[in-house]
C-alpha cells in the first residue's frame, strides 16, 4: 500500500521524547523498519514541528540542538523526509491562580509566559486531507494522539472508505485505552509507539559526510 506518514513533532516530543535520551531519533528507520510492516510501502514522511524559542526552553542551548537535529535528518533524508515548520508564538498574560500563594497572599493573578505553536494542526489536517482527495496514498499513518486533528481523518474516512487510516500514538504506557477516542473511532488500526521502537532507530552519533554529530546532553 502506498503510505505516507504524517509526524506532529511537538506531540511526539512532549509525549514521549522530551525526558528520554532517544532525541536524536531517525524517523524514516522508525517507521520504515520498526513500526509499519511489509505492506506498506512508504512513499513519504511529513515532519511537522517549530522552531524553539529560548525562553521557553530549559537550555539556551535547546534552539541550537534542535537546529542541529534537522539538519541531520535532512542530511541523512534528502528525499525521504519533508520537514515542514510553523511557528511559535510567545505572549506574556495575566492567569489567575489556582490557589494563594502564601508567601504573597494578596495575589490573585499572575504574568506567565505562554507559548502556542501555530500552524502545524492545520498543515497536518490540510495535506493529509490534500493527499487523500489527490490519491497519493493508499493508507494514511498520522503519528500524534492529539485530538484536535479528528475532523481531517473524519473526513477522508467518510469520503474515501477506501483508505486505511493507521494512528501511531506517542504516548506511555501500553494502555490503549490512553489513545484518543476522538482519533481512533476512524482509524483502521492504532500502535502505541513505544521507547523500544525509538532507542531501535537512532540517527548515528555522527552522520556520515558532514560535520554533524549528536548533541553531548542528548
Amino acid at each position: 500500500m502506498r503510505t505516507i506518514v504524517y509526524v506532529d513533532g511537538y506531540n511526539l516530543y512532549y509525549g514521549l521524547l522530551r525526558k528520554s535520551k532517544l532525541k536524536w531519533l531517525d524517523l524514516v528507520t522508525l517507521f520504515h523498519h520498526h513500526v509499519l510492516d511489509s505492506s506498506s510501502n512508504v512513499v513519504e514522511i511529513k515532519y511537522y514541528t517549530a522552531p524553539v524559542l529560548g525562553k521557553m526552553s530549559d537550555s539556551n542551548d535547546s534552539p541550537q540542538r534542535q537546529r542541529r537535529y534537522l539538519q541531520a535528518l535532512r542530511k541523512m533524508h534528502p528525499t525521504d523526509l519533508k520537514i515542514i515548520e510553523g511557528r511559535i508564538m510567545a505572549s506574556t498574560p495575566f492567569q489567575r491562580l489556582v490557589s494563594p500563594i502564601p508567601e504573597a497572599p494578596h495575589l490573585k493573578k499572575v504574568q506567565v509566559y505562554d507559548f502556542n505553536e501555530k500552524k502545524t494542526d492545520v498543515n497536518i489536517a490540510s495535506d493529509m486531507i490534500t493527499d487523500a482527495w489527490t490519491d497519493r496514498y493508499e493508507q494514511v499513518v498520522l503519528c500524534s494522539n492529539d485530538s484536535d486533528l479528528e475532523g481531517a481523518l473524519a473526513m477522508i474516512s467518510k469520503h474515501h472508505p477506501d483508505k486505511r487510516i493507521g494512528i501511531v500514538a506517542p504516548i506511555t504506557g501500553d494502555d490503549h485505552r490512553r489513545i484518543a477516542k476522538d482519533l481512533s473511532q476512524h482509524a483502521t488500526w492504532t500502535k502505541i509507539l513505544s521507547p523500544v521502537h525509538l532507542a531501535n532507530a537512532q540517527l548515528p552519533d555522527r552522520i556520515p559526510h558532514s560535520q554533524l554529530v549528536k548533541p553531548d546532553t542528548w
